[in-house]
């Protein structure tokens, strides 16, 4: 499937939905225009049962007609029958068929009632996903999608990474992101390419270099020759690995769907159990207790509909959508609440999500200077630099003294700067392992990116830049230990910032150098060792992959990259990566809310059910009415988690 077919694919079901939704609601409005009519005109007692039966009817058919149709296929097709859906539909039919075995009573008002709340219940928590999905595709940052080419006669034409062929030349800018894999032909330029290898550091680009298609340019500008057509291109592959690992993503039923089908098998079989066992025993030919009995399964079958499960049910996923989303968490659907709550194993990329992907000073180590001295000669070289590594020595440092007594300022590509001040030649350049190994006292195998000082052509010591960790990324894998979930990083930066950063977090497992496809792999290798869930942490464009096939996908929102938001299941809008375990919180008391509904709402049926049996005149109404009245308390119990008190860690 091409990338445009995929979003218009997207974007018609986003249309479908909007629309479902449109439909839904004047379909209840009509059902209960029906049920009024129903109840207060056309009731049984001023025109008789058929116009009443009639007129319940297509309330019913109007409100749940998509109900049965789908109750009929589970019926028919292969797997499991049982669903909400044919539970639903028998319990309905059940209240109908009631009035032709017992006294006269509102049946036809109680299976047109129970159709019309699950089908409300159903409406709130749909609406709690799409806006959910709205508001992930209303953050996604769309930067440039088209690209400046170069035309014969020097003018520039605007086309699209599809429009571009092999041998079209464009401008690669600042702050741009490259739409075609190619070779730089002009300029000089520092290079992100931390979207496609998670190394954070830029790599220079001079004419000759390669650039692949979703890097971004941090400093310099360049004139880029298209090599590969977009087909060809490494951010179409990533598109394509995406598309393909969303085929393989196993899909997982709903917890309602879940509860379902073993709810429904054991009601029904009792329902029956009812209806025909004591009838055996108290009198196999005697219409009158056949009637009686029949009368009571079916009574039993609509007092087991779960009304109030069916609906507060739903309406707690709701709540706890609108929690996560209070709290900057945005989740796709109710169901991965569920996968959360079995999840074993969490697998993370490095820069952008453990870490800022921007850099600090860690270390100075002045050689044959003061340290004081020292900054300053490397402040003075750096000061005029728009280099990354340059701003972040620079940074928090006034500098409008040392600037003015900065000359001969000048930047090598590939090397770094040179300057003259206060009478000295002074260089600033990238770490030369068999020139400076020798000339240092202190260990230069350090972790970090290492930028060495020279005055007057004399080596006179390093300065060691490192990505900074989070600050809630050491507390985040220490609560997911006590949770007793693993923790696994993958990452394509180098095996040894990789094993840093892992041994400092203690995170279980690590893997560096890694390509999208082996992120993949190993994500699904321990997929299948894990007898629960395993969610993935990133934000890039290798990230997307991994994040589509994981069982709960999780992007970094504030500035992920636009693939990975877009196929994540859960986005992190302020890229704290303590939110894995916040929306794990949110899940589980979720999942608890929806247990108290189902074990109220089942203690008081089943009360009501040995009542039936016991009590030949069960009066129906009774049992209504407490479904009725537990159903609202249930509603109130469910939405109140929208409201509730969760410890959650805010970033500082």
């Amino acid at each position: 499937m091409k990338e445009e077919e995929f979003e218009r694919a997207e974007e018609e079901e986003e249309n479908e939905s909007a629309l479902s939704r449109i439909i839904l609601l004047v379909r209840v409005l009509l059902t209960i225009a029906l049920l009024a009519v129903g109840f207060f005109w056309l009731n049984e007692e001023n025109y008789g049962l058929w116009v009443n039966l009639a007129v319940m009817g297509a309330a019913w058919l109007i409100i749940g007609y998509d109900v049965v149709f789908k109750a009929l296929k589970k019926l028919f097709g292969k797997g499991n029958p049982f669903d909400e859906h044919v539970l639903m539909t028998i319990s309905t039919i059940g209240a109908f068929c009631l009035r032709f075995f017992g006294p006269e009573n509102n049946e036809f008002l109680e299976g047109v009632l129970v159709m019309l709340l699950y089908q409300i219940g159903e409406f709130f928590q749909d609406l709690a996903a799409d806006r959910s999905r709205d508001a992930i595709t209303a953050a996604i940052d769309l930067r440039n999608d088209h690209a400046s080419v170069i035309c014969e006669d020097g003018s520039l034409v605007s086309k699209t990474p599809e429009e571009i062929a092999i041998g079209d030349v464009y401008l690669f800018k600042v702050g741009e992101k490259a739409l075609a894999d190619g070779e730089v032909i002009e300029g000089v330029g520092e290079v992100d390419e931390s979207s496609l290898t998670g190394e954070f550091m830029p790599v220079a680009k001079t004419v000759g270099s390669i650039i692949s298609s979703g890097t971004l340019l941090k400093s310099g500008s360049l004139k880029v020759q298209a090599t590969k057509e977009y087909k060809d291109s490494t951010v179409k592959k990533l598109l394509d690995l995406v598309e393909n690992n969303v085929e393989r993503k196993s899909k997982t039923d709903r917890f309602i769907t879940k509860f379902a089908k073993v709810y429904t098998p054991i009601v029904m079989g009792l329902a029956i159990l009812v209806g025909v066992i004591p009838p055996l025993f108290l009198g196999i030919g005697d219409g009158e207790v056949w009637s009686r009995w029949i009368y009571t399964a079916l009574s039993f079958l609509v007092i087991s509909c779960p009304c109030s499960i069916v609906i507060a049910v739903p309406l707690a996923y709701f709540a706890g959508l609108g929690l996560a989303s209070k709290n900057g968490i945005l989740v796709k659907g109710g169901e991965y609440f569920d996968k959360l709550n079995t999840l074993q194993c969490v697998a993370f990329d490095k820069t952008g999500t453990l870490t800022e992907g921007k850099f600090q000073i860690s270390g100075v180590y002045p050689q044959g200077l003061e340290e004081e001295k020292f900054m300053e000669y490397l402040l003075a070289a750096e000061s005029l630099s728009n280099h990354p590594l340059a701003k972040a020595i620079i940074n928090g440092h006034e500098l409008s003294d040392i600037t003015a007594k900065v000359s001969s300022y000048e930047e090598i590509a590939g090397f770094g700067v040179r300057c003259d001040y206060e009478g000295h030649s002074l260089a600033a350049r990238r770490f030369d392992p068999k020139k400076d190994a020798a000339s240092s006292k202190e260990d230069l195998e350090a972790f970090g990116t290492k930028i060495c000082l020279d005055v007057d052509g004399v080596f006179s010591g390093y300065l060691v830049l490192n990505d900074t960790l989070k600050d809630s990324a050491k507390d985040m894998v220490s609560d997911l230990h006590k949770l007793g979930v693993k923790a696994m990083l993958l990452s394509g930066d180098r095996n040894a910032n990789v094993q840093a950063i892992a041994q400092t977090l203690s995170i279980d497992e690590y893997h560096g150098e890694l390509t999208p496809e082996e992120k993949t792999a190993l994500l699904e290798h321990k997929m299948a060792e894990e007898q629960g869930s395993t969610a993935f942490v990133g934000d890039g464009i290798n990230d997307a992959p991994s994040i589509v096939l994981s069982d709960v996908g999780i992007a970094m929102g504030g500035l992920g990259s636009d693939m990975a938001v877009q196929n994540a299941d859960v986005v992190f809008m302020n890229d704290d990566p303590y939110q894995v375990v916040n929306v794990w919180r949110i899940a589980e008391k979720t999942q608890r809310r929806a247990f108290m509904v189902i074990f109220i709402s089942l203690f008081a049926k089943l009360a009501c059910m040995v009542a039936a049996i016991a009590w030949s005149g069960f009066p129906l109404w009774a049992a209504v009415l407490a479904d009725s009245g537990l159903a609202v308390a249930m509603v109130l119990v469910s939405l109140s988690l929208f409201w509730s008190k969760i410890s959650l860690r805010k970033r500082k």
